[in-house]
């Protein structure tokens, strides 16, 4: 076995990692979807390991965002490691050997030993690829997965609430649209300008507010492992989601409504008629994904449509690699010339419990 590691700074090394992730058995868009937010001249590395075996195939592949941490002791640089926004870690065909995810674990935290590697932060998939992970598992937010089932039972089984307001958005008689193939940018650009809105309205953090570049770089980078769902009243687009395609699962990824529509319901008509197309193009589960915080209304709403189904957990991974470094960083975060003004003690305390790595909550950018 051998670890290799990849840089990503061209479009050649991007391709190469495109037909890597298209190797595996089942081609999950979120391993090819994350370099549609990198900014150019991004300081973040680009990176992704590979283990292979003795042929050169490639087992196991996981991207990575390697920092530069702004801070360096006796001219030595330092570095953290994250993954990726969304569902991510070690990707793997379900019918390999588990032990070589111990072997990958034990290359990879050789490698971030050799090269000043403080910290890492992982957000696992939910397939429990975190299985064997060499760090801390955190299970971070629970999210809601539907089974897709024959529409009479599949009826039955939401709550009452959801059946109400299917009935009274099908009075105000929207329809539907499914893109998944041949889109124009203005159809992106209807999905967006939705999007764009909702962000808005609930005081969304900056970084949410994605560029209409980002969206059309998903769905080039995610080929025909995506769909978008568009919800129209009298010509008007009103509420949109867009869906990652994997394997038999539909993922709700980003969507919005016009709150100005609200009293008509199309988000639950919305997701009642991707239960519909889901289950004519013969798939098996919608996941909803979380709420903002654990239990919260968001999650509630979701869970409303799949009251008796089992949740998934999604776990992060922590892991500290040089704890000498993490406490000397860990502690520049109570120094007044890195923090913000105003934060209070009890705030600082809160950051090092909530956020990994704790350093980076204040005193120097995510």
């Amino acid at each position: 076995m051998e670890l290799k590691v990849h840089r990503i700074v061209n479009d050649e090394d991007l391709n190469l990692y495109l037909k890597y992730v298209e190797s595996f058995d089942v081609i999950n868009p979120f391993y090819k979807i994350w370099f549609s937010n990198v900014s150019e001249g991004s300081s973040d590395l680009l990176k992704y390991f590979t283990l292979v075996d003795a042929t050169g195939k490639v087992l196991i592949l996981m991207p990575i965002i390697f920092r530069k941490i702004p801070f360096s002791k006796n001219n030595q640089t330092y570095y953290d490691v994250i993954s990726p926004y969304g569902y991510s870690g070690p990707l793997f065909n379900e019918n390999m050997s588990r032990g070589y995810l111990i072997k990958f674990w034990e290359l990879v935290d050789a490698w971030y030993k050799e090269h000043d590697v403080v910290s890492e932060f992982i957000r696992f998939s939910l397939n429990h690829n975190f299985h064997f992970y060499s760090g801390k598992l955190v299970p971070t937010l629970t999210n809601v997965n539907g089974a897709i089932k024959e529409a009479d039972i599949q009826w039955q089984n939401f709550k009452q609430k959801v059946r109400n307001n299917y009935r009274k958005s099908a009075k105000e008689n929207l329809k539907i649209q499914f893109l998944y193939q041949d889109l124009s940018r203005s159809d992106i650009k209807q999905f967006y300008d939705i999007y764009n809105q909702t962000m808005s309205r609930i005081g969304a953090d900056q970084e949410y507010h994605y560029s209409m570049a980002y969206f059309e770089n998903i769905i080039k980078l995610s080929g025909n492992n995506f769909m978008i769902a568009i919800v129209f009243k009298d010509g008007v687009a009103i509420s949109t989601e867009l869906i990652l395609i994997s394997g038999k699962t539909l993922y709700s990824f980003l969507g919005g409504t016009l709150s100005e529509y609200f009293n008509m319901r199309p988000n639950d008509f919305l997701k009642i008629e991707v239960l519909k197309w889901a289950r004519a193009h013969h798939y098996e589960y919608y996941l909803l994904g979380g709420g903002r915080s654990d239990g919260d209304s968001l999650y509630q709403y979701k869970k409303s449509f799949f009251p008796d189904d089992k949740d998934l957990i999604f776990y992060t991974g922590r892991k500290i690699i040089n704890k000498k470094m993490y406490k000397i960083l860990e502690g520049l975060l109570n120094s007044n010339v890195v923090t913000e003004e105003g934060i209070s003690v009890e705030a600082k305390k809160e950051s090092r419990i909530s956020f990994f790595p704790s350093y980076r909550k204040y005193a120097f950018n995510k």
